[in-house]
C-alpha cells in the first residue's frame, strides 16, 4: 500500500495545513502545531474551503512517512529571504493587511516541503527509497511551484517525481495512483 502526505490550502486565507491522510477534517488535530500564532488559526475546518496543493506519494514505510511527515509539517521560512523594501513595506501595512499577509503560507510550506527531501537525501534518512525503481512522486495543483524552488536554488533530489494533480470540482483527487494512497 502506497503512502502518502497531503497538503491542503484554504482557499480564502490561502494557509496550508498538512496531513497524513486525505481527510483534510483529519488535519484539525495538527493546527495547533503548523499554525503557531492563535489569532491566525481557523475557528472551523470547512471541507469546502481546502483544496490539495501537493501530494507527495511512494513512501515504503510506515515510519518513513511519518518521519516525512514530522519533517515537512514544521512552519517554513520563504523560499527567499525578504529584502529590507519587503520588510519596511510589511511593516508599513494596516493590522488587517498585515494579518492577510501572514496567513499566507504556501510559499513556505512548499520551501519548507523542498528543505526537508533535501535534508532528508543529505544525510540518507529511511525517507529515501533504496531501489533504483523506487521514486517519491509528488502531485502539484500548480507546476509553477517546482521552477519556483528550483530558481530559488533548491535542487530536488534524484529520487523525486513530479507529476499534475488531477482534480475535480477543486478539491476531489481523481488520481489513479492516489487511490490506494493512505486514507
Amino acid at each position: 500500500m502506497s503512502r502518502a502526505l497531503y497538503f491542503f490550502r484554504n482557499i480564502r486565507t490561502k494557509q496550508v495545513l498538512a496531513c497524513p491522510s486525505s481527510s483534510v477534517m483529519s488535519a484539525t488535530a495538527f493546527i495547533n502545531t503548523q499554525i503557531t500564532n492563535p489569532a491566525l488559526r481557523p475557528t472551523v475546518i470547512r471541507p469546502d474551503h481546502w483544496t490539495p496543493l501537493v501530494v507527495a506519494s511512494g513512501f515504503e514505510s510506515e515510519q518513513a512517512h511519518a518521519d516525512a511527515f514530522t519533517l515537512a509539517a514544521q512552519p517554513g521560512h520563504p523560499l527567499t529571504p525578504q529584502t529590507k523594501e519587503e520588510k519596511r513595506q510589511h511593516a508599513l501595512l494596516t493590522r488587517p493587511n498585515k494579518r492577510l499577509a501572514e496567513m499566507d503560507m504556501v510559499e513556505r510550506q512548499i520551501a519548507q516541503l523542498a528543505r526537508a527531501f533535501v535534508y532528508m537525501d543529505s544525510v540518507g534518512s529511511k525517507v529515501v527509497p533504496q531501489g533504483e525503481s523506487q521514486k517519491i512522486k509528488l502531485f502539484w495543483e500548480d507546476d509553477d511551484w517546482i521552477k519556483r524552488v528550483e530558481s530559488a536554488g533548491l535542487r530536488w533530489p534524484q529520487w523525486v517525481e513530479h507529476d499534475k494533480l488531477e482534480l475535480k470540482r477543486g478539491n476531489i483527487i481523481t488520481n489513479k495512483e492516489l487511490r490506494n494512497a493512505s486514507k
